[in-house]
């Protein structure tokens, strides 16, 4: 048997109540009186003890009016359907009383008949607002079990410019993000010679953005992975995702972010923009690409060098220099400080690893070396560069 509408029938006299009562056979709606009240404070209580789905209500009740009580109870129960009673001189109160909602209203004495009619409709909108419910409640269920595949598939969508721009709020609020551009896009992406799947490098850029309430991470193709935040990422974030994706995954690492116009079509045009900057950081000669694989996994050694390096691939020292400096524009040296100098600040943000500690992890010999380099390279020592960034970080959590 299916759960009953409650009902409470509110009235000071208590003959009208009982003629009510009695007046129709109550499961033939699927309803039950649950509760009768004399005055409209008493009402008021039974209404939210019970929580009614249906309230039969005398307009001149005592203590509290039928109309004050209607107004109360939409507030703590505002599903909750209202049928006044009404006699013939209080008729212009009970059409105000019709504006602000009421579902109908009955006349006394109250004839069965109407009494059935009125019924038969509430009951008829009870079971429709309840199957709504249900099937929002499904649907929402829905989107929630599927949340991560529904956004992969409409951010995909909508970066390839497939997607209608007035559908784009609304999609956006189905899954529980700003209903507005985000604030950017970026992409990232390791080196072509590794094997890395789209997914892995997804849960590291996840991983990597876990405090941030609002996002989405998106696999756009086999190599890459985007992403669109609704604040602005800074340069040094961006790098230090580098530095964390080339440190957990020992691989090469390119993200880039592009701020979004104010327009739906801005997205795609950024994620083209990206993608191709991204493609641009990979598009080496096999010997560079070679080279910065292996710099990758051994430039936190204290003895690594060009001449080792070159020595692995199988190539001059000479050689191997030159079509670095030519291909990336920077020397060997410069490439292997750049990248201590990454994972030394990705320690700083996110470690509460000793200086010392870091020097070491980051292939130099003395603490006081490490501090000379990342100083000239970071414009600023280690230990400011800790206390500005958790500055930055409590801002950003305020």
């Amino acid at each position: 048997m299916s759960e009953q509408w409650r009902v409470l029938i509110a009235d000071d006299e208590p003959w009208i109540r009982e003629g009510i009562r009695d007046a129709v056979q109550w499961e033939r709606y699927d309803m039950n009186v649950s509760a009768e009240a004399e005055n409209g404070e008493e009402a008021f209580e039974l209404a939210l003890q019970y929580k009614i789905d249906l309230l039969i209500v005398d307009l001149n009740m005592p203590i509290i009016n039928g109309l004050t009580l209607m107004k109360k109870l939409r507030r703590e129960l505002p599903l909750c359907r209202f049928v006044i009673v009404t006699g013939y001189d209080q008729f212009a109160y009970a059409q105000e009383a019709i504006r602000l909602n009421v579902d109908d209203y009955l006349l006394k004495p109250v004839d069965p008949g109407h009494l059935e009619k009125v019924l038969e409709t509430i009951m008829s909108s009870l079971a429709a607002e309840k199957k709504r419910r249900h099937e929002q409640k499904l649907a929402e269920e829905h989107i929630q079990k599927n949340l991560d595949l529904l956004k992969e598939h409409f951010f995909n969508d909508w970066v390839q410019d497939q997607v209608e721009e007035e559908e784009i709020s609304r999609q956006l609020e189905c899954l529980k993000l700003p209903a507005r551009l985000p604030e950017m896009l970026g992409v990232v992406g390791t080196g072509h010679l590794q094997i890395t799947p789209a997914a892995l490098v997804k849960e590291k850029v996840e991983q990597f953005f876990k405090e941030e309430a609002v996002k989405a991470v998106f696999s756009s193709d086999d190599r890459l992975v985007a992403i669109c935040v609704w604040r602005l990422i800074t340069e040094e974030e961006r790098r230090t995702l580098e530095a964390f994706i080339q440190s957990e995954l020992e691989v090469s690492a390119a993200a880039c972010f592009i701020s979004l116009a104010q327009a739906w079509h801005s997205l795609p045009q950024a994620y083209k923009a990206c993608r191709q900057k991204v493609s641009q950081s990979f598009n080496l000669s096999p010997v560079v690409a070679r080279a910065k694989e292996y710099m990758q996994k051994h430039f936190a050694e204290r003895e690594f060098s060009l001449m080792e390096t070159a020595k692995a691939l199988q190539v001059s020292s000479v050689y191997l220099s030159r079509t670095m400096k030519r291909e990336l524009g920077m020397t060997f040296v410069q490439l292997l400080t750049e990248m201590r100098m990454q994972k030394a600040a990705y320690l700083l943000r996110t470690t509460s690893l000793a200086i010392h500690d870091i020097a070491e992890q980051t292939g130099y010999d003395t603490q006081h070396y490490f501090s000379t380099v990342f100083k000239k390279t970071m414009g600023q020592s280690p230990n400011q560069y800790r206390r500005m960034s958790g500055m930055e970080q409590t801002r950003g959590n305020l």
